[in-house]
């Protein structure tokens, strides 16, 4: 005796024993003549491929195919014998079987969405990474057009431009240029993941003499005062990747110089912990943090980081970008609020990247 019912009856398991012309999902198979319901059970799995249906094998020759050498070999699900299946055990069986055909078609088609998912991620990653390659050279390319523009009006390299305030403004361009070009590589590095991915070209460079160039060349508008403390002549061997690293002292830089109150007064000193880990510090006169500030340091892109901005308090990519730089090298970024007011970032190099100079 063969049972079929359509998948759809599942949600109405009274409906078991109905036949249809769809499909079989739980067949119960008698034993009568030799070998008759094993040979079923090998055409559904061997030849028709199918490993949903739930095959129930009943007998009344138990001997002749023994229970364990059937389930093993024939890849059936449920084994009984004729003296011990009543009317209502064999309803319980064929109710179990369908329930179980019910959650492994769930599965498989979840299995299916899960595939289906996955491919459409990937072509999505493609579609990201070639967008991202494309935008770079779209978003650069007019940025640094203005950046050479307007460094070459405000040198007056072809003649007077007959007003200073044309200079002036010539200058404000270069400026907000500049700003906004660092923005668009924060953007598009943490975007497509150039921040975490990117190799590490390590050598071993003096720490100090690169905070003292990186307060060198940044760009500062109004009043400004940077109070190296340890770091003028000191010898402070790092080995890490020396770009990443001048990327990270900027980042807490320009961070600083966002926040401080004019005048804008930024200390920057660098310590050797008890462990023998290096700190370098960057304290900033201004506000302080508050928790919106951590939220923004580890989901830059979040609804709070988004309130943030639109509250005039900036993107602050900064921050992210250091800390995933500084994570690579094996460090961590510290945030906290300084005792004589201001906020303090502080990048933790490990004791190994810190040797200790002779």
């Amino acid at each position: 005796l063969w049972l079929e019912a359509l998948a759809a009856p599942l949600k109405d398991e009274r409906a078991l024993g109905v036949k249809t012309l769809n499909a079989v999902v739980t067949g119960v198979g008698d034993i009568d003549a030799d070998h008759a319901g094993l040979d079923v059970a090998r055409y559904i799995r061997n030849e028709a491929q199918n490993d949903q249906i739930r095959i129930v094998l009943r007998t009344g020759q138990p001997g002749q195919a023994p229970e364990t050498t059937v389930i093993r070999d024939y890849d059936i699900n449920d084994y009984k014998e004729k003296t011990e299946l009543t009317s209502a055990r064999l309803t319980t069986t064929v109710y179990a079987s369908l329930r179980a055909f019910r959650d492994i078609v769930e599965l498989k088609k979840q299995g299916v969405e899960l595939r289906q998912a996955t491919q459409a991620a990937e072509v999505a990653e493609r579609a990201k990474a070639t967008f991202m390659g494309t935008a770079s050279h779209e978003l650069r390319t007019p940025l640094n057009a203005i950046l050479g523009f307007s460094q070459l009006m405000k040198d007056e390299v072809f003649g007077p431009l007959g007003n200073e305030k044309y200079v002036e403004y010539a200058e404000d361009i270069e400026s907000s240029g500049a700003n906004l070009l660092s923005l668009v590589e924060d953007l598009l590095d943490m975007a497509d993941g150039t921040v975490r991915a990117a190799p590490l070209r390590e050598e071993t460079f003096n720490l100090a003499e690169l905070v003292e160039e990186c307060l060198s060349g940044l760009n500062i508008e109004g009043t400004f005062e940077v109070v190296a403390t340890d770091l003028n002549g000191s010898v402070m061997p790092l080995q890490a990747d020396r770009l990443a690293v001048r990327r990270m002292i900027l980042c807490l830089l320009s961070n600083a110089v966002k926040y401080a109150t004019a005048p804008k007064n930024i200390d920057v000193s660098a310590q050797r912990l008890e462990d023998g880990r290096l700190m370098l510090s960057v304290r900033d006169d201004g506000p302080g943090l508050n928790e919106n500030d951590i939220e923004r340091l580890e989901r830059p892109f979040s609804e709070k980081a988004a309130a943030n901005i639109a509250d005039g308090g900036g993107i602050g990519l900064g921050l992210s970008i250091a800390r995933e730089l500084i994570q690579r090298h094996d460090g961590k970024l510290t945030l906290a609020n300084a005792t004589s007011g201001g906020a303090v970032a502080g990048l933790v190099f490990p004791s190994k990247r810190a040797p200790v100079a002779n």
